[in-house]
């Protein structure tokens, strides 16, 4: 069911509630308004219909409880959030809750409820289309299994397949008691469900929260990717044969081969539940991070076409013919900039500002006539893109002097066309990425002054600016 438009299970129930409604005519033309209660998949497939249909706005209410990652996935989708305190899971006629306050908004002109909750044509959804093709499928079936939030997958289904197979076992899954798996409830809140879920179910099993996050991290490590209330389905079942088993009823569930055939139902993916899996199993379940201090450190971007090798760093400021090389083999595209448009052919040493990020040594011993000097940069430095301690010392130190337009150092680079040069090329890199993220068109030379040097044109200026 995970594959399912919006990639979950409600896509079902969310279109037949609103094609009967538009049979019956409680949505017309003028209906400009969804309004739902719901923990997530449903307001998401209600929004796709809705935009297909033509029905400009959603309004989502749910539970203050809700993640952010869940909150932001249905902004991503244009739902309009409204968020209710209180009960995570409602009861539908408490008037504090957000259940009741979608059923009062719905009525106002133009606007529509689809009311999941005790609308009968939710499950019926079920009986339409999952039951006949999980028969055509399996006719054999002999287990089901589905967890129940709303009812509607367990109910609609479960009364299907006993319609038509009769010998079918429906096993419906709960959460334990105080516990929560995102949409299945626990077997106390099932109380006030208006639809014939008891009718649906041959049995009912209780999974912990915990052992159903880390049995849906486990079907998704082996390539099916299903969210935590799969994992709570599958353990359900998994608990139902073990009971019969130890009870020595599970000779009567096979199949003329011996096998049992089975289903359970997987109602969506994990990846909005990410944070709720790192949360629920704890850091033992993941990998970490290697070099996770660079996490909070060079954020900015970088880009080729920034980085010069020395033959043209020196041709760009000592040569009065130099011309920016053109690129082989890509034609211009119209609009798109290429990267010569910064270096234009007039400019030179004195339109160039050199940042110098060497030591004082260095740069005493010889450097590029008019640069600016701040030593940052030492031979016995580590490369910051190699040794993850250094790229922390070295982009804060940068970050805090060339981010910031208003520093010394900083207001000299405003408006100018930066050359950044250190020993090998790395620092220079470094705060070329920062100064081009304030939007000074920065430039390093690769390789640094030790490539300079290698390619005999170091030191050279002095007979060009004599």
């Amino acid at each position: 069911m995970n594959c399912l438009p919006a990639t979950n299970v409600k896509a079902l129930p969310a279109l037949n509630m609103v094609l009967r409604a538009k049979e019956d005519g409680r949505i017309t033309r003028d209906t400009h308004t969804i309004v739902e209660y719901s923990s997530g998949s449903t307001v998401i497939s209600l929004s796709l219909i809705a935009n297909i249909m033509g029905i400009p706005k959603v309004k989502a209410y749910m539970s203050n409880k809700t993640s952010e990652a869940k909150l932001n996935l249905l902004r991503f989708f244009g739902l309009d959030l409204t968020v209710f305190g209180g009960h995570g899971q409602p009861e539908p006629l408490d008037p504090n809750g957000g259940i009741y306050q979608a059923t009062v908004h719905g009525q106002q002109e133009g606007w529509f409820n689809p009311d999941q909750y005790s609308n009968f044509q939710n499950f019926e959804s079920h009986m339409r289309w999952t039951g006949p093709q999980l028969l055509k499928q399996l006719p054999e079936l002999k287990v089901f299994a589905a967890s129940i939030g709303t009812s509607g997958t367990m109910t609609g289904t479960g009364l299907y397949l006993k319609e038509k197979k009769p010998s079918v076992t429906r096993v419906g899954v709960c959460t334990a008691p105080d516990d929560r798996v995102p949409g299945p409830r626990s077997f106390s809140l099932l109380a006030p469900v208006e639809f014939p879920w008891r009718d649906s179910v041959d049995g009912i099993e209780e999974i912990a929260s915990f052992e159903s996050f880390e049995k849906s991290l486990e079907l998704c490590r082996s390539g099916l990717l299903v969210g935590p209330s799969s994992g709570l389905a599958l353990l359900g079942l998994i608990k139902y044969l073990e009971r019969e088993k130890a009870e020595k009823r599970l000779d009567s569930l096979r199949n003329e081969d011996g096998e049992i055939p089975c289903i359970f139902i997987c109602c969506d993916q994990p990846f909005q539940y990410i944070n709720d899996y790192m949360a629920k199993l704890g850091p033992s379940y993941f990998p970490e991070v290697n070099n996770a201090e660079l996490l909070d450190v060079d954020p900015y971007p970088y880009n080729i076409d920034w980085e010069v090798p020395p033959d043209q760093a020196h041709g760009m400021l000592f040569d009065p013919n130099w011309t920016p090389p053109k690129v082989v083999g890509i034609a211009p595209v119209k609009g798109v900039a290429t990267a010569d448009e910064e270096l234009d052919a007039k400019l030179g040493i004195n339109d160039i500002v050199v940042l110098d990020l060497r030591d004082q040594e260095a740069f005493k011993s010889s450097h590029i006539p008019g640069s600016i000097s701040f030593p940052v940069d030492s031979l016995q430095d580590l490369n910051p893109y190699q040794d993850p301690p250094t790229m922390v010392r070295q982009f804060r130190l940068l970050d805090k002097e060339l981010s910031d337009p208003n520093t010394a150092l900083g207001s000299q680079l405003t408006g100018k066309v930066v050359l950044t040069l250190s020993h090998r090329g790395h620092i220079g890199r470094l705060a070329m990425s920062i100064l081009r993220n304030r939007k000074v068109k920065a430039h390093c030379v690769m390789g640094g002054s030790e490539e300079w040097k290698k390619s005999g044109l170091w030191g050279l200026w002095k007979a060009s600016v004599s």
